[in-house]
């Protein structure tokens, strides 16, 4: 590699894109007016849009490693068969082949909003055959956790910051908002940028004797809002969070900077998307031995329904904010796997223990031939 390829970024962010690339990423993401449409990504969330950049942003990096980036030339432009062919190959350098897919995809959705008219079908069969050919990156089947094990450890958290009143006050608070973190992740599971976004009075309200999840279409990935009652059970949980631990963490600011957020830090501070996943992560690998991400709790939900309900997984596609009920259906699949995994465990087991069994009951004669042998005899009259 070369002194300039060296510094060039593994993605170049869209500021540092050539300008043609710029101007249609911005005209995709541009709200219209009465006159106007809007552009073909301006509904994307932010995420969207972080994921998609990234992804058509290491394309240019690609080329600018391979002095191949003309900055004349269109987005549609680029994509040549030779130019994909050769990128695939350093994909397959670097990343998963779950990875890889991914990257295809952004590019084509990229290129299909900067360059509506392009002709991208050859590149989406070449998507379809590396999608057909991935293997996912971590087996979900080997990190998943049962669901009371969750909330058990949720619960746990909770009482112990409310009974080990010997303790520094931040260290229970901490321990108190992590457990009801958990509580709500086992119930809900929403996505870790609407966890962070959480608002009191906004986007958890309390109505009547019960507290409410709601987030607005804007809120959301798929646009759609949410709203969702939490089990009776929380509200006490809730109420003292919310009088007592939540303004101890608040205090440990020098300056008012919690807001009207729900969930604060230690520093007294918001918590971040990023923060909450590292945070449950943490928590779960040190009481549980296994780290949950904020995303697996979203697969334990249709999972254990697969299991113990499979005649109402269909509840888990609203409850998660699935656009598509295909995504529920993978984790279903999950679930029924997993099941019939633990059932044929049971029976190995079962047949073991037949066999040890049997086994024992055929080595006891023998063993007390032995013993009788070895044993001293009368003396014969």
């Amino acid at each position: 590699m070369t002194e300039t390829a060296a510094r060039i970024p593994r993605s170049i962010k869209p500021a540092d894109w050539p300008q043609k690339d710029r101007a249609a990423w911005a005209a995709a993401h541009r709200r219209g007016t009465l006159l106007d449409d809007d552009g073909l990504a301006a509904s994307w969330a932010v995420a969207t849009t972080d994921i998609i950049g990234r992804g058509y942003g290491t394309f240019l990096a690609f080329l600018a490693r391979t002095a191949d980036l003309d900055p004349t030339a269109s987005p549609a432009d680029r994509l040549t068969r030779p130019r994909i062919e050769a990128y695939v190959t350093y994909l397959r350098e670097r990343n998963h082949s779950s990875t890889i897919a991914g990257r295809i995809l952004a590019l084509i959705r990229a290129v299909a909003v900067m360059n509506p008219a392009a002709d991208l079908a050859w590149l989406r069969r070449i998507y379809a055959r590396l999608r057909r050919s991935a293997t996912p990156a971590r087996d979900d089947r080997a990190r998943l956790v049962p669901a009371v094990a969750l909330f058990d450890l949720a619960r746990s958290l909770m009482r112990r910051a409310e009974t080990e009143i010997d303790q520094q006050g931040r260290r229970r608070a901490l321990w108190y908002r992590d457990g009801l973190l958990m509580a709500m992740l086992c119930v809900w599971a929403p996505r870790a940028r609407n966890v962070a976004a959480t608002a009191i009075g906004i986007s958890i309200q309390r109505r009547g004797a019960a507290w409410w999840a709601a987030f607005g279409s804007e809120e959301t990935k798929n646009k759609r809002p949410i709203e969702i009652p939490l089990p009776s059970g929380f509200t006490p949980w809730i109420h003292q969070y919310l009088e007592h631990y939540r303004p101890l963490l608040a205090r440990c600011s020098p300056a008012p900077n919690a807001g009207d957020a729900f969930w604060i830090s230690h520093t007294g501070k918001p918590l971040t998307g990023k923060e909450i996943g590292q945070r449950v992560s943490a928590v779960t690998k040190r009481e549980l031995g296994r780290a949950i991400n904020v995303h697996l709790f979203r697969k334990v939900i249709p999972t254990e329904l697969a299991i113990h309900d499979p005649a109402h997984v269909g509840v888990a596609q609203p409850l998660l904010g699935h656009a598509d009920y295909r995504t529920t259906q993978q984790a279903y699949n999950l679930g029924r796997a997993l099941d019939a995994a633990r059932q044929h465990h049971r029976l190995v087991q079962s047949i073991r223990a037949v066999s040890f069994s049997r086994m024992g009951q055929n080595l006891v004669a023998p063993a007390k031939i032995a013993a009788l042998r070895s044993f001293p005899r009368k003396a014969s009259r």
